[in-house]
């Protein structure tokens, strides 16, 4: 069987850039992007995702395959994707926030674990948080959510309409704040509860001067951090909720960007 150009084009334009786009999302996306999660499984799930979506996307423009044009339509297209997956990321990264900053406060900040997902460490409080938040990710069904996501970005921001532009690029870094003041949020009644503690240690200190702090202050900042973090644990899902469903949202958003300039 001899190709033509023309169908070379019409085959990269239906499923190669599509590919592109959803591999993108699975790059920086939770989850999907984990070392633990093998390479072959995340081509697979998005060659499956890109099958399954070619016959209902908008048809693509007509491009070189061999030309500029079409290495810069693929390069936009890994971009929205990992903006996309970098959207949604941006919650786990937020969750890890908050671990730390708690872990500062009960004194476990140099208990320190290599996280598998980013290849780096982190406190082990941050990884027990990032691990409950990826099995609330999985039991709402955020993985499903995520590929539909993905799947419905083809048709508001169809293939090789519109570039990501600056106003893309502006709406990541303002959620990027709001997300992480929703972690302050999630951490607060911890930090709160710790920095009694340590006031109420650093009165106790003025008062009996020849009292040991690190024999004392550490127990008892570990005791209360853990009393809070099992009062917490209830109001782990609507918290996580309430952070999934402005990312999501947030993505639609960007993704009308793209379809507007078109």
């Amino acid at each position: 069987m001899i190709l033509e150009e023309a169908q070379i084009s019409a085959w990269i334009a239906s499923l190669w850039l599509p590919f592109l786009r959803i591999t993108g999302a699975m790059m920086a996306a939770p989850l999907f992007s984990s070392s633990y999660v093998p390479v072959r499984s995340r081509i697979a799930i998005a060659l499956f995702t890109a099958l399954v979506v070619a016959p209902v996307i908008p048809t693509p423009p007509a491009i070189n395959a061999l030309g500029l044009q079409a290495m810069l339509i693929a390069a936009n297209e890994i971009l929205i994707g990992i903006c996309l997956g970098f959207l949604v990321q941006l919650v786990f990264e937020a969750i890890v926030f908050a671990g730390q900053t708690i872990s500062m406060g009960m004194g476990l900040g140099f208990a320190m674990m290599v996280d598998p997902q980013r290849g780096t460490s982190v406190p082990i409080l941050s990884q027990f948080f990032l691990l409950i938040s990826l099995l609330i990710f999985l039991a709402l069904d955020g993985h499903l959510a995520f590929l539909q996501l993905i799947a419905g970005s083809f048709s508001i921001w169809p293939v090789g309409i519109a570039v990501v532009s600056a106003d893309t690029a502006g709406m990541i870094v303002e959620w990027s704040a709001e997300i992480f003041s929703g972690a302050i949020r999630v951490a607060l009644p911890a930090v709160i509860a710790l920095l009694v503690v340590q006031i109420g240690v650093g009165v106790i200190s003025r008062a009996a001067p020849t009292l040991n702090l690190f024999a004392v202050g550490f127990p008892i900042a570990i005791l209360v951090g853990y009393l809070v973090l099992y009062q917490m644990m209830p109001l782990f899902i609507p918290a996580m909720d309430s952070l999934l469903s402005p990312a999501f949202e947030t993505a639609g958003e960007l993704l009308k960007t793209g379809g507007a300039g078109g």
